[in-house]
């Protein structure tokens, strides 16, 4: 006989902080932001970063946003390194709407990407499925298990470099850590990424911290049906390591 006692869930204590947020577009259903490299989505349900993420600043800016508190508003998420364009749902309605829309992959959304070395192909499509790794349940891995979900990734070449290569990525999927994994399996990992990544790599491309940027999201308003695009240009940090690899490629 074996007895386990499982103690009560800790519920997780999220307050509004005042945090700045970079704000593209408001109305009474929608906020889109631009998030920054650093600050994870939401807290997690293990109760890790239960202060300084989106959610806290979301709360602040707007106190009733729907869904579970640890959530508020989220229709989608961003690694906690990677930057750029977000949608939120002010509403019931809106989080309904957008979460179909991802859900049936009516959302148009491209990224931009700075690899290491120079791919084969100028444009090109990953069909790989995802699964959580066995050893290490933080990352994700190709896998054939029947918990893996299908990923499909999308790519154009925009500006090659001696040892790196800068992409425009779309993302048919969004699967957790979809685009790292990904070109990591076609060892073309993204530049600065410490978890896929290879280090030799890493120390010879010379980015502040990982090179993914969240550039283009196409939507449907909830509420209106107007088609929607919203830009998040690319941040300074990262335009200044283009500006430097441009220089090297004239010499």
């Amino acid at each position: 006989m074996i007895e386990l006692k499982i103690p009560p869930l800790k519920q997780l204590k999220i307050l509004p902080e005042k945090i700045p947020l970079k704000i593209i577009h408001e109305d009474s259903e929608i906020l889109v932001i631009e998030k920054p490299s650093g600050m994870v989505s939401h807290p997690t349900d293990h109760g890790g970063n239960v202060s300084g993420t989106l959610v806290n600043a979301l709360l602040f800016h707007h106190k009733n946003l729907p869904g579970e508190k640890n959530r508020a508003g989220l229709v989608h998420r961003l690694d906690k390194e990677t930057s750029g364009v977000m949608v939120v749902a002010k509403t019931e309605e809106a989080k309904k709407s957008l979460s179909e829309q991802f859900a049936e992959r009516k959302v148009g959304k491209k990224y931009l990407a700075l690899v290491v070395g120079k791919l084969k192909n100028k444009k090109g499509r990953i069909e790989a499925p995802i699964g959580r790794d066995a050893k290490n349940h933080t990352r994700r891995k190709i896998s054939l298990s029947p918990n893996s979900r299908e990923a499909i990734t999308e790519f154009e070449v925009r500006e090659e470099f001696q040892n790196a290569s800068l992409l425009e990525v779309k993302i048919l999927t969004g699967r957790t850590h979809q685009i790292r994994v990904h070109f990591s399996s076609i060892r073309h990992p993204v530049a600065g990424d410490s978890v896929y990544g290879f280090r030799a790599a890493n120390e010879e491309i010379k980015t502040p911290r990982m090179f993914l940027h969240a550039w283009k999201l196409k939507i449907t308003h909830p509420k209106t049906g107007e088609k929607m695009e919203f830009i998040s240009p690319l941040p300074d940090e990262l335009e200044k390591v283009l500006e430097k690899m441009r220089s090297r490629n004239l010499k």
